[in-house]
């Protein structure tokens, strides 16, 4: 009996201690919810969301001269001299490059030779055609006084006949060879190869030492306007024509000209369905190759922000939206292409939201906007 009460004595000491540890005994205080204080944010510059009924969508192409000359030699040679540099202003007739024409040369002087032979082949000719005809003719005499038989007199004729075809065939021979002379020594023109027209050395693919192959260019010649080369997608096709405007943006430049057409295929590419346009543009900063991109304004809805409101993070892009509690929202919005230094909102925004233009390092999701 006397070890229960001792067990029990211990059992209520243990309980005593833990509930004393626990705070049984202590004052307690009420409790009460922990008021969120919202943070502030200032210095941020809000704006509207600006929403156009005009779409630009762009095409890209791009810049070509007007006239283009590739230009190369019809003989093959060693290239002896290069008297242009890539830039260079040539007149036309101004002489670009001149081949090694040795080779012409003496074919020219080969072809010669053969004039002399062909006249010495035709004077012997001729001598040997006297000679039978005086034969003939006094044959004829003798025939006519029967002197002499029908087959002598027909053996004699053919020996003329013979010699006059020789003497023909002489002749033939002296213009042959005129004609293949005129035609060698045509070749020597083309030894010295001058500007078709007045133009800007585009690209030189040659050098002293070179070998010129007849239809490969060696050096390229532009002049005229340069104009905006692109293939327009079918449904464009008799919405484009001759004589329409339209802004041509040129991204190495940072500027937007205006632009003209001035040519429209009529056909389109079987495999692409595309068309070619040619817009002409007036700067003197264009050069051939130069990246362009058309704009073609149509009548559709397109919501526009500011490229300062876009907030970039990997792959995500948002922009911070005003609530009507004065709050923010970091939105997900899906982009467009540029324009001015704006971008288009495909996705995310409804058109009448007020957005945080200028400032989103300093905004952020849930914030209160508050002054400058």
């Amino acid at each position: 009996m006397k070890k229960n009460l001792k067990y029990l004595g211990f059992s209520v000491v243990i309980a005593l201690i833990v509930m004393w540890l626990a705070g049984v005994f202590r004052h307690r205080e009420e409790a009460y919810q922990v008021k969120e204080i919202q943070k502030q944010v200032s210095g941020l510059e809000l704006g509207n969301v600006e929403v156009s009924d005009t779409v630009y969508y762009s095409f890209s192409g791009n810049i070509v001269a007007e006239k283009v000359a590739e230009v190369s030699t019809r003989i093959m040679g060693k290239i002896v001299s290069v008297n242009v540099k890539e830039g260079d202003f040539v007149k036309k007739g101004q002489v670009l490059f001149s081949v090694d024409a040795s080779d012409i040369i003496a074919q020219v002087n080969a072809s010669e030779q053969g004039i002399v032979q062909a006249r010495q082949a035709y004077n012997a000719a001729k001598a040997q055609l006297e000679v039978a005809e005086k034969t003939y003719r006094r044959y004829q005499e003798l025939l006519d006084k029967q002197a002499i038989t029908k087959q002598e007199f027909d053996q004699v004729k053919a020996q003329y006949e013979s010699a006059l075809a020789q003497l023909k065939q002489a002749e033939a021979g002296i213009n042959m060879a005129i004609h293949q002379r005129e035609v060698i020594a045509s070749n020597l023109k083309y030894a010295t190869v001058v500007a078709p027209f007045s133009g800007y050395v585009s690209r030189k693919n040659v050098d002293v030492g070179d070998l010129s192959i007849p239809g490969q260019p060696s050096l390229v010649i532009e002049s005229g306007k340069h104009l905006m080369e692109v293939f327009l997608p079918e449904k464009y096709l008799g919405k484009v024509k001759v004589g329409d405007a339209y802004q041509v943006y040129i991204d190495s430049l940072g500027k937007v000209l205006n632009g003209k057409v001035v040519e429209v295929s009529p056909s389109l590419d079987p495999i692409t369905r595309s068309f070619k346009v040619k817009v002409s543009l007036e700067d003197k900063s264009l050069r051939s190759g130069m990246y362009a991109t058309l704009m073609i304004p149509e009548k559709e809805k397109a919501i526009y922000v500011p490229e300062s409101a876009i907030l970039r993070r990997f792959d995500f892009t948002g922009v911070y939206v005003v609530r009507d509690d004065g709050t923010l929202e970091l939105r997900y919005v899906k982009l467009g292409e540029p324009k001015d230094g704006k971008v288009r909102v495909l996705s995310g925004l409804e058109g009448n939201e007020r957005i945080v233009v200028k400032g989103i390092e300093n905004a952020c999701d849930g914030c209160k906007v508050g002054g400058r």
